[in-house]
């Protein structure tokens, strides 16, 4: 499931370019507002989140640690139309029983 938020002319189009693959992609399109609780609450949390960069809702409603926490493995996807880029998040989670274990994972390679 995508769940496309804030809307705005921008994602509009994203939405409805998204929406023209109706069997790949289950798409949902909430307000900032509701993310943070559809990732929580919902039986199974959307796959992907994507957001407009410089959208102050999100930025005022929806923090990206309240999002990653809500729905462990998720990936968020902040858009930047104006220069055609796109930043990816992921909530990986890991277990640290040692110091190595935090140094395993910030030596990882990418």
């Amino acid at each position: 499931m995508v769940v496309l938020k804030a809307p705005s002319l921008f994602t509009e189009g994203i939405a409805a370019r998204l929406g023209q693959h109706p069997d790949e992609i289950e798409l949902e399109v909430v307000d900032s507002r509701d993310a943070v609780r559809l990732a929580s609450t919902m039986s199974s949390p959307p796959d992907v989140i994507l957001f407009e960069a410089g959208d102050e809702n999100v930025e005022r409603h929806c923090l990206l640690v309240d999002l990653l926490t809500a729905a462990p493995g998720i990936k968020v996807i902040r858009l930047d139309a104006s220069q055609d880029r796109m930043l990816v998040f992921t909530g990986e989670q890991r277990s640290i029983d040692e110091p190595k274990d935090l140094l395993r994972a910030v030596l990882q390679p990418t």
